[in-house]
């Protein structure tokens, strides 16, 4: 079963001044992102976009800004591939790579990344950080990442949703909430877990995804497709193989003093397991989780 969020938009019927700006270039695409309104898109045309993209502008639930481009569109960057601090964009069909980290929405909300291929970055994918919630990402292609140095290899997640206690900001819980990460397929070689859901973090779901672990490394314990240490997740219908270890685990975060609770975990496949391995374990043991 696919699962797919579908954006219906009517623009010029809520905006009048709706436009499409085209870009073939990085100067082009950064003064585009700078000056981008409510009901915009922005479509690159073919070729190489290097630089920094750093957009913070937002458009509205009725009418997002669009980043558009076929895959032959490729974006990389001087810090993150595209760092997203802006609510109310798609990012839909280009390619990201060459990059420290690929897509990053900080403080980002109600975005939605659609058909993307993210690549050959140092770090993780694709992170949702510092109170992004609502977002989905989905038919999207991750793999190929943490490319960078031995100490890169340990942080190259696939999707990463909150953050870990450690960095949470003035000692307060990522709210990066109700995220969705669908139908996109992750691995091979991404060195850390396909989904790492941190600690703070609730309410999302996860569901119609592959993963590939061949390539996992099992640096600072990340032997599994998914690292469940949020809250009330729904994880559904996903297919995996070749997991380092284990296919799908739940921790309670003792640092934190929260996490790893009432998550439901069912209709899952896991194939290729190693010896000692298992699809599903919940190592969180002092409160509810849902697993079939």
């Amino acid at each position: 079963m696919k699962y797919t969020i579908i954006l219906t938009l009517s623009c010029l019927a809520v905006y009048g001044n709706c436009k499409t700006i085209e870009v073939t270039n990085a100067e082009q695409l950064h003064s585009a992102l700078s000056s981008a309104a409510a009901g915009d898109t922005i479509h690159m045309h073919d070729g190489k976009y290097h630089g920094s993209f750093e957009p913070t502008k937002s458009g509205s639930a009725s009418a997002p800004i669009t980043l558009t481009g076929s895959k032959q569109a490729v974006i990389s960057g001087t810090k993150y591939g595209f760092w997203l601090k802006g609510s109310h964009w798609v990012l839909k069909g280009f390619t990201v790579t060459d990059s420290p980290k690929g897509i990053v929405l900080e403080g980002a909300s109600h975005n939605l990344i659609d058909n993307v291929e993210v690549h050959n970055v140092k770090q993780e994918g694709v992170h949702f950080r510092y109170n992004s919630a609502d977002n989905t990402i989905q038919n999207s292609y991750i793999h190929h990442t943490g490319r960078g140095t031995e100490t890169d290899k340990g942080y190259g997640e696939g999707v990463y949703l909150g953050q870990a206690v450690s960095n949470w900001q003035g000692g307060k819980p990522d709210k990066s909430d109700r995220n969705k990460v669908l139908n996109n397929r992750i691995g091979p070689e991404v060195t850390a877990e396909s989904i790492d859901i941190k600690e703070g973090s609730c309410c999302g779901e996860i569901r119609g995804n592959h993963f590939d672990g061949h390539g996992e490394l099992g640096l600072h314990f990340a032997d599994s497709h998914i690292d469940v240490k949020g809250d009330k997740y729904v994880i559904e219908g996903n297919t995996g193989t070749h997991p380092k270890k284990n296919g799908f685990e739940i921790h309670h975060q003792a640092k934190a003093g929260v996490g790893g609770c009432e998550n439901t975990i069912k209709g899952n496949t896991c194939g290729d397991i190693p010896s000692g391995g298992k699809c599903v374990v919940n190592f969180s043991k002092d409160c509810k989780n849902y697993v079939d």
